[in-house]
């Protein structure tokens, strides 16, 4: 490929395109298709990104390949240059046990990143995540249908694993012994699990409002009348007599609502016992539906437990691009934009993926920082200041553009900030209530809702698990913490008392102003949380771009100095 020519690239789990922007800034680059399922985010994406061709996906599993490939060709190229993206991935926590879902959906969506690498083989791939995958929480579970592919060709080894379905019950050894049926004669949990899944969300809502149950079955006492008649009849099966029992005994109290304190004591425990027995249930009929190979069944700190073979995504991921002949680098994994000229201390795992024949024996690696010293870190006021006495708007209005105020202090962050625009657009923010606001007033730079009179603190259940970045207002002294959805975690501005905008939020996520966000409100904030800081995708493009010998006619490090360079210049 000439030097003239743009590199093809396929961006999945796109988002909003702050990594996408990051690879654009660099002029290298073309995206041929994209891959994302909020419709929000697909709207922002089409207004900053789209072009004429450019091929718009909503599920990666639905990716038509041939398709993508085709356009490539049609472009003159023999197919995709650089795939990038950040696959969903959850951990898992044994600790966690609320949930009726045993396996995360999304660390499914690694392996589909994957897949897109074995069809689309490009010369290099960008996969972005958060830090803790490469905890050992993790994780896949071992299926039977993974013997050839973990075991055989990629050489791992599965380690046994205790996992907590559920806690123990009145139906504990009874149980137990049904569950190990059911693994030797591979029963369909799915007939002895509620047919209303509605209605289990609802028993299972009560059984955590002991407390105010009188007041939650006023509420959903119509919702529930409608199913009294068939009441038996929400089983298809029922696992055992003494279960189905206790599961008339329940709609009869339910149904009547006529509870003393020592009644209602007794709903509670045959409450609890029915919501376990399900809960184990359905994560059993989901293991069954993943092919998942169960070794024992035990009791264990007062829970019931599988004992399966578990695989750490990041061992997998490593050894399958190994496999498919690519060299990723190995420790350090991790960037954090703060060294790339962001405002923010976000820490990330990265992989950088390059065809073993185009690097040879050189090794693969993250870009270096162009910030070394913390001290010279931009902070929230190189990049929010300037915004200081520009109102925001509380109404979403999508002409809405405002004057940008002159600034004096044009720092280099500043200056890529501003773009090509004098105006700024997105300076909204999230309605205020007057308790939001009595909060907001109390707090010093860098205090959060832990620092709160213990007066301010009653509208939350349990204020000692509130995380300390909640109500957190920023400090123009210091970068940011890592921003997520800044609404939902009610930040405040270092100065007025006030939300942050999400224009400010999106210039501490270094998005420039003439990069417009689309959706409601909580969506574009979530949309900003959820994104590559720019400037840090623009650093790691820059890498891959040097591996596969593309020269950058302004690279990054000329943009962003850092501070005491400024300062000294």
């Amino acid at each position: 490929m000439k030097n003239d020519e743009k590199l093809l690239a396929v961006d999945l789990f796109s988002g909003a395109g702050g990594l996408s922007l990051g690879f654009l800034q660099t002029g290298q680059v073309q995206i041929v298709a994209a891959v994302e399922n909020n419709k929000s985010a697909q709207k922002t994406y089409r207004r900053n990104h789209e072009h004429e061709g450019m091929k718009f996906y909503d599920d990666i599993k639905g990716l038509n390949y041939d398709e993508i490939i085709d356009e490539c060709t049609n472009l003159g190229a023999n197919g995709v240059n650089i795939v990038f993206g950040g696959p969903p991935c959850q951990g898992f926590s044994n600790a966690n046990r609320q949930k009726s879902e045993l396996i995360s959906t999304n660390n499914q969506l690694v392996k589909e990143y994957v897949k897109a690498i074995e069809m689309l083989k490009p010369d290099a791939f960008v996969m972005e995540n958060v830090k803790a995958m490469k905890s050992s929480k993790h994780k896949f579970f071992y299926s039977s249908k993974d013997n050839v592919e973990i075991v055989e060709e990629l050489g791992l080894h599965p380690t046994n694993e205790i996992i907590a379905l559920g806690k123990e019950c009145g139906f504990t050894d009874e149980l137990t012994a049904f569950l190990k049926k059911v693994i030797r004669e591979k029963l369909d949990l799915s007939e002895y699990t509620l047919t209303d899944k509605d209605l289990f969300s609802r028993i299972s809502h009560l059984g955590r409002k002991e407390k105010e149950s009188a007041t939650y079955l006023v509420k959903t006492q119509s919702a529930l009348k409608k199913l009294f008649p068939n009441w038996i009849d929400l089983h298809n099966k029922y696992w055992s007599s003494g279960y189905k029992e206790k599961w008339i005994l329940l709609g009869d109290w339910l149904q009547k609502q006529n509870f003393t304190e020592s009644s209602n004591d007794k709903l509670y425990s045959l409450l609890n016992d029915i919501i376990q027995v399900q809960k184990i249930l359905m994560k059993m009929h989901e293991i069954a539906l993943n092919n998942i190979e169960i070794i024992d069944i035990v009791s264990e700190n007062k829970n019931i437990c599988i004992e399966v073979q578990t695989y750490g995504v990041l061992d997998y991921l490593t050894a399958k691009f190994s496999k498919l002949g690519y060299k990723i680098n190995e420790d350090p994994l991790f960037l954090n934009a703060a060294n790339f000229g962001a405002p923010q201390l976000r820490e990330r795992l990265f992989l950088i993926g390059v065809k073993s024949k185009l690097v040879e024996d050189a090794t693969v690696e993250l870009p270096k920082p162009i910030i070394d010293d913390s001290n010279q870190f931009y902070t929230v006021k190189h990049a929010i200041e300037d915004l200081e006495n520009l109102d925001p708007s509380t109404i979403m209005d999508k002409g809405l553009r405002l004057e940008r105020p002159f600034s004096n202090d044009i720092n280099p962050l500043l200056k890529y900030l501003h773009g090509d625009v004098k105006t700024v657009s997105n300076h909204v923010m999230t309605d205020t209530t007057q308790t939001a606001l009595d909060r907001f007033k109390m707090l010093e730079p860098g205090q959060n809702f832990h620092h709160l009179d213990e007066s301010l603190k009653q509208t939350y259940s349990d204020p000692g698990r509130t995380q300390n970045t909640v109500y957190l207002r920023l400090n123009y002294d210091t970068p940011s913490g890592t921003v997520l959805n800044v609404r939902k975690s009610m930040w405040i501005h270092p100065q007025k008392t006030r939300a942050i905008s999400i224009r400010e939020a999106a210039r501490l996520q270094t998005f420039p102003d003439n990069f417009i966000f689309e959706g409601s409100k909580d969506s574009q904030y979530q949309q900003i949380g959820n994104a590559v800081p720019p400037l840090l995708g623009r650093a790691v493009a820059e890498q891959v771009l040097k591996y596969l010998k593309k020269p950058i006619e302004e690279p990054l490090a000329s943009i962003i100095k850092p501070l005491a360079t400024v300062t000294n210049s």
